[in-house]
């Protein structure tokens, strides 16, 4: 019965953030495009726009400055970031890391 419980959850973009760790909304939307193997995107509810946690993680760091310089060429410029979950998963992973490619 708990198993049923968490399969009708609706899969809305509020819940996909959260299940991202509280990435960027606009590209979780990306993630719809067939960029995620199994990616499930149920309905169209815009989420709220005040996401207490995400206003907590933004109140302690400057965002990087923009460059005019741009990648030609694959990982030739590659972006990460190393992110708290908050919490430690059952297999004692605390931290992921994403990496984008310029």
């Amino acid at each position: 019965e708990c198993a049923h419980v968490g399969s009708t959850l609706p899969l809305d973009l509020e819940l996909w953030h959260r299940r991202f760790f509280h990435y960027n909304l606009s590209d979780v939307k990306l993630s719809k495009n067939r960029l995620v193997e199994g990616f499930k995107l149920d309905s169209s509810a815009k989420p709220d726009p005040v996401c207490e946690p995400c206003l907590g993680g933004k109140m302690h760091a400057n965002p990087f400055p923009s460059s005019e310089t741009r990648a030609f060429e694959i990982l030739e410029l590659v972006h990460m970031d190393v992110h708290d979950t908050g919490v430690i998963s059952p297999s004692g992973y605390r931290y992921w890391i994403p990496f984008i490619c310029d």
